[in-house]
Protein backbone atom coordinates (compact mmCIF):
# COMPACT_ATOMS: atom_id res chain seq x y z
CA UNK A 1 0.00 0.00 0.00
CA UNK A 2 1.33 3.47 -1.26
CA UNK A 3 2.68 5.25 2.10
CA UNK A 4 1.22 8.53 1.17
CA UNK A 5 -2.18 6.96 0.59
CA UNK A 6 -2.06 5.11 4.28
CA UNK A 7 -1.49 8.84 5.41
CA UNK A 8 -4.62 10.74 4.23
CA UNK A 9 -6.60 7.56 5.49
CA UNK A 10 -5.32 8.11 8.78
CA UNK A 11 -5.73 12.06 8.51
CA UNK A 12 -9.28 11.47 7.14
CA UNK A 13 -10.09 9.36 10.01
CA UNK A 14 -8.59 11.57 12.62
CA UNK A 15 -10.51 14.85 11.23
CA UNK A 16 -13.62 13.15 11.68
CA UNK A 17 -13.41 12.02 14.90
CA UNK A 18 -12.28 15.61 16.12
CA UNK A 19 -15.59 16.11 14.39
CA UNK A 20 -17.99 13.64 16.47
CA UNK A 21 -16.25 14.60 19.80
CA UNK A 22 -16.31 19.01 19.53
CA UNK A 23 -19.87 18.68 18.06
CA UNK A 24 -20.59 16.23 21.42
CA UNK A 25 -19.03 18.85 23.38
CA UNK A 26 -21.05 21.55 21.62
CA UNK A 27 -24.21 19.89 22.72
CA UNK A 28 -23.58 19.23 26.70
CA UNK A 29 -21.99 22.96 26.54
CA UNK A 30 -25.74 24.05 25.39
CA UNK A 31 -27.22 21.58 28.20
CA UNK A 32 -24.89 23.64 30.98
CA UNK A 33 -26.37 27.18 29.59
CA UNK A 34 -30.45 26.38 29.68
CA UNK A 35 -30.29 23.02 32.38
CA UNK A 36 -29.39 22.59 35.86
CA UNK A 37 -26.10 20.26 34.18
CA UNK A 38 -23.06 20.66 36.36
CA UNK A 39 -19.92 22.64 34.37
CA UNK A 40 -17.62 20.71 35.69
CA UNK A 41 -19.10 17.44 33.80
CA UNK A 42 -18.27 19.24 30.40
CA UNK A 43 -15.12 17.50 29.18
CA UNK A 44 -13.59 15.22 26.87
CA UNK A 45 -13.82 12.34 29.10
CA UNK A 46 -17.58 13.07 29.30
CA UNK A 47 -18.05 13.37 26.00
CA UNK A 48 -16.71 9.53 25.69
CA UNK A 49 -19.05 8.80 28.36
CA UNK A 50 -21.85 9.63 26.44
CA UNK A 51 -20.74 8.14 23.06
CA UNK A 52 -20.39 4.58 25.46
CA UNK A 53 -23.86 5.02 27.02
CA UNK A 54 -25.16 5.13 23.35
CA UNK A 55 -26.90 1.72 21.48
CA UNK A 56 -23.53 -0.05 20.30
CA UNK A 57 -21.75 2.52 22.78
CA UNK A 58 -18.55 0.07 22.74
CA UNK A 59 -18.38 0.02 18.91
CA UNK A 60 -18.97 3.76 18.89
CA UNK A 61 -16.20 4.35 20.99
CA UNK A 62 -14.10 2.30 19.83
CA UNK A 63 -14.08 3.40 16.57
CA UNK A 64 -13.51 7.32 18.23
CA UNK A 65 -10.63 6.10 20.04
CA UNK A 66 -9.29 4.66 17.03
CA UNK A 67 -10.19 7.64 15.09
CA UNK A 68 -7.92 10.14 17.72
CA UNK A 69 -5.33 7.58 17.48
CA UNK A 70 -5.14 8.70 13.70
CA UNK A 71 -5.25 12.10 14.42
CA UNK A 72 -1.86 11.58 16.49
CA UNK A 73 -0.77 9.88 14.53
CA UNK A 74 -1.14 12.49 11.63
CA UNK A 75 0.30 15.10 13.77
CA UNK A 76 3.57 13.17 14.28
CA UNK A 77 3.69 12.54 10.26
CA UNK A 78 3.66 16.42 9.72
CA UNK A 79 5.79 17.28 12.44
CA UNK A 80 7.92 14.69 11.26
CA UNK A 81 7.93 14.55 7.27
CA UNK A 82 7.04 17.79 6.74
CA UNK A 83 4.61 17.42 4.29
CA UNK A 84 3.27 21.73 4.13
CA UNK A 85 7.05 22.02 3.01
CA UNK A 86 7.61 24.72 5.98
CA UNK A 87 10.78 26.59 6.12
CA UNK A 88 12.73 25.86 9.04
CA UNK A 89 14.95 28.94 8.04
CA UNK A 90 11.63 30.96 9.28
CA UNK A 91 10.68 31.30 13.03
CA UNK A 92 6.49 31.01 12.34
CA UNK A 93 7.26 27.94 10.19
CA UNK A 94 9.25 26.40 13.41
CA UNK A 95 7.04 27.28 15.71
CA UNK A 96 4.10 25.36 13.36
CA UNK A 97 5.99 22.26 12.76
CA UNK A 98 6.72 22.23 16.85
CA UNK A 99 3.01 22.92 17.49
CA UNK A 100 2.25 19.80 15.53
CA UNK A 101 4.48 18.12 17.95
CA UNK A 102 2.20 19.41 21.19
CA UNK A 103 -0.98 18.48 19.31
CA UNK A 104 -0.02 14.77 19.20
CA UNK A 105 0.55 14.98 22.59
CA UNK A 106 -2.54 16.65 23.68
CA UNK A 107 -4.57 14.28 21.44
CA UNK A 108 -2.52 11.09 23.26
CA UNK A 109 -4.01 12.07 25.94
CA UNK A 110 -7.29 12.62 24.76
CA UNK A 111 -6.83 8.88 23.19
CA UNK A 112 -5.91 7.74 26.20
CA UNK A 113 -8.72 9.37 28.27
CA UNK A 114 -10.98 7.50 25.61
CA UNK A 115 -8.92 4.17 26.24
CA UNK A 116 -9.69 4.46 30.30
CA UNK A 117 -13.30 5.11 29.94
CA UNK A 118 -13.45 2.26 26.71
CA UNK A 119 -11.82 -0.14 29.26
CA UNK A 120 -13.99 1.30 32.36
CA UNK A 121 -10.72 1.79 34.42
CA UNK A 122 -11.08 4.59 37.28
CA UNK A 123 -9.59 7.91 37.17
CA UNK A 124 -8.10 9.26 40.81
CA UNK A 125 -5.63 11.07 39.38
CA UNK A 126 -7.32 14.09 40.28
CA UNK A 127 -6.19 14.99 43.43
CA UNK A 128 -2.37 13.89 42.81
CA UNK A 129 -2.19 15.80 40.06
CA UNK A 130 -3.37 18.87 42.02
CA UNK A 131 -0.40 17.79 44.33
CA UNK A 132 1.99 17.41 41.96
CA UNK A 133 0.74 20.81 40.43
CA UNK A 134 1.27 22.57 44.24
CA UNK A 135 4.38 21.49 44.42
CA UNK A 136 5.49 22.82 40.92
CA UNK A 137 4.27 25.95 41.61
CA UNK A 138 5.88 26.60 45.10
CA UNK A 139 9.04 26.57 43.24
CA UNK A 140 10.69 29.74 41.24
CA UNK A 141 11.06 28.09 37.92
CA UNK A 142 7.52 26.20 37.98
CA UNK A 143 5.85 29.64 38.56
CA UNK A 144 7.79 31.07 35.71
CA UNK A 145 6.90 28.05 33.71
CA UNK A 146 3.50 27.83 34.07
CA UNK A 147 3.43 31.52 33.17
CA UNK A 148 5.19 30.93 30.45
CA UNK A 149 2.25 28.34 29.02
CA UNK A 150 0.09 30.76 29.77
CA UNK A 151 1.55 33.20 27.36
CA UNK A 152 1.80 30.80 24.57
CA UNK A 153 -1.90 29.54 25.71
CA UNK A 154 -2.87 33.41 24.98
CA UNK A 155 -0.77 33.89 22.05
CA UNK A 156 -2.60 30.89 20.42
CA UNK A 157 -5.88 32.31 21.51
CA UNK A 158 -4.69 35.21 19.43
CA UNK A 159 -3.94 33.01 16.50
CA UNK A 160 -7.22 31.63 15.93
CA UNK A 161 -8.68 34.96 16.11
CA UNK A 162 -6.85 35.77 13.29
CA UNK A 163 -8.15 32.76 11.71
CA UNK A 164 -11.07 34.27 11.83
CA UNK A 165 -10.65 37.67 10.32
CA UNK A 166 -8.54 36.71 7.45
CA UNK A 167 -10.06 33.01 6.56
CA UNK A 168 -6.77 31.63 6.28
CA UNK A 169 -7.98 28.35 7.20
CA UNK A 170 -9.16 27.80 4.08
CA UNK A 171 -5.85 27.70 1.93
CA UNK A 172 -5.86 23.75 4.12
CA UNK A 173 -8.55 22.83 1.64
CA UNK A 174 -8.89 21.25 -2.08
CA UNK A 175 -9.11 23.86 -4.70
CA UNK A 176 -11.85 21.32 -6.17
CA UNK A 177 -14.17 21.74 -3.09
CA UNK A 178 -17.85 22.61 -4.32
CA UNK A 179 -18.84 26.30 -3.85
CA UNK A 180 -21.50 25.40 -1.22
CA UNK A 181 -19.20 23.33 0.96
CA UNK A 182 -16.65 26.20 1.04
CA UNK A 183 -18.77 28.77 2.40
CA UNK A 184 -20.16 26.22 4.95
CA UNK A 185 -16.43 25.93 5.81
CA UNK A 186 -15.78 29.50 5.90
CA UNK A 187 -18.61 30.25 9.03
CA UNK A 188 -18.23 26.71 10.09
CA UNK A 189 -14.93 27.70 10.79
CA UNK A 190 -15.24 31.42 11.56
CA UNK A 191 -17.70 30.13 14.36
CA UNK A 192 -15.63 27.57 15.68
CA UNK A 193 -12.34 29.35 15.66
CA UNK A 194 -13.61 32.56 17.42
CA UNK A 195 -15.46 29.71 20.65
CA UNK A 196 -11.82 28.60 20.37
CA UNK A 197 -9.84 31.93 20.57
CA UNK A 198 -12.30 33.01 23.48
CA UNK A 199 -11.80 29.86 25.05
CA UNK A 200 -7.64 29.88 25.10
CA UNK A 201 -7.83 33.35 26.55
CA UNK A 202 -9.83 32.24 29.52
CA UNK A 203 -7.67 29.10 30.20
CA UNK A 204 -4.27 31.23 29.85
CA UNK A 205 -5.68 33.67 32.36
CA UNK A 206 -6.49 31.37 34.37
CA UNK A 207 -2.79 29.79 33.85
CA UNK A 208 -1.62 33.14 34.79
CA UNK A 209 -3.79 33.39 38.10
CA UNK A 210 -2.65 29.91 38.55
CA UNK A 211 0.76 31.21 38.23
CA UNK A 212 1.14 34.39 40.32
CA UNK A 213 -0.81 33.29 43.48
CA UNK A 214 1.32 29.93 43.10
CA UNK A 215 -2.05 27.71 43.59
CA UNK A 216 -2.67 25.14 41.10
CA UNK A 217 -6.51 24.82 41.89
CA UNK A 218 -6.37 28.72 40.00
CA UNK A 219 -5.75 27.09 36.98
CA UNK A 220 -8.98 25.94 34.77
CA UNK A 221 -9.82 24.73 31.27
CA UNK A 222 -13.30 24.43 29.51
CA UNK A 223 -15.57 23.38 32.67
CA UNK A 224 -14.19 26.43 34.42
CA UNK A 225 -14.80 29.03 31.70
CA UNK A 226 -18.31 27.92 31.52
CA UNK A 227 -18.78 28.06 35.10
CA UNK A 228 -17.01 31.85 35.10
CA UNK A 229 -19.12 33.14 32.30
CA UNK A 230 -22.26 31.25 33.54
CA UNK A 231 -22.06 33.70 36.74
CA UNK A 232 -22.10 36.77 34.20
CA UNK A 233 -24.48 38.99 32.75
CA UNK A 234 -26.46 37.08 30.27
CA UNK A 235 -24.30 34.09 31.28
CA UNK A 236 -26.65 31.52 29.92
CA UNK A 237 -26.53 32.89 26.32
CA UNK A 238 -22.64 33.37 26.22
CA UNK A 239 -22.19 29.69 27.74
CA UNK A 240 -24.56 28.98 24.63
CA UNK A 241 -23.43 31.07 21.77
CA UNK A 242 -19.88 28.60 23.19
CA UNK A 243 -21.71 25.50 22.55
CA UNK A 244 -22.90 26.44 19.03
CA UNK A 245 -18.47 27.48 18.22
CA UNK A 246 -17.82 23.99 19.54
CA UNK A 247 -20.67 22.23 17.28
CA UNK A 248 -19.26 24.95 14.28
CA UNK A 249 -15.95 23.36 14.76
CA UNK A 250 -16.88 20.55 14.94
CA UNK A 251 -18.55 20.44 11.74
CA UNK A 252 -15.51 22.08 10.64
CA UNK A 253 -13.05 19.61 11.38
CA UNK A 254 -16.10 17.22 9.53
CA UNK A 255 -14.96 18.82 6.32
CA UNK A 256 -11.57 19.05 7.28
CA UNK A 257 -11.91 14.66 6.92
CA UNK A 258 -13.30 15.10 3.64
CA UNK A 259 -11.91 18.17 1.85
CA UNK A 260 -8.13 19.06 3.53
CA UNK A 261 -5.07 18.82 1.51
CA UNK A 262 -2.73 15.57 2.98
CA UNK A 263 -0.34 15.19 0.63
Amino acid sequence: MDIRFLIKVIARIGYSAKCIVYCILGVLTLFVAFTATNAEEVTKKSVFQEILYTPFGSVSLTAVTIGFACYVAWRLAQGITNPGDLDMSKPKDMLMRLFYFFSAIAYGSATYVSLKVLMSLQDNSKQQQQQIGDSILQTTWGALLVGAISVAVIIFSLIQFKHVFKTDFMDKFVSSMPRLQSRIVVWSGRLGFACRGVLYLMVGAFFMNASIAQKSEKAGGLPEALSTLLVQPFGPWMVSALGIGLIGFGVFCGFEGRYRKTD
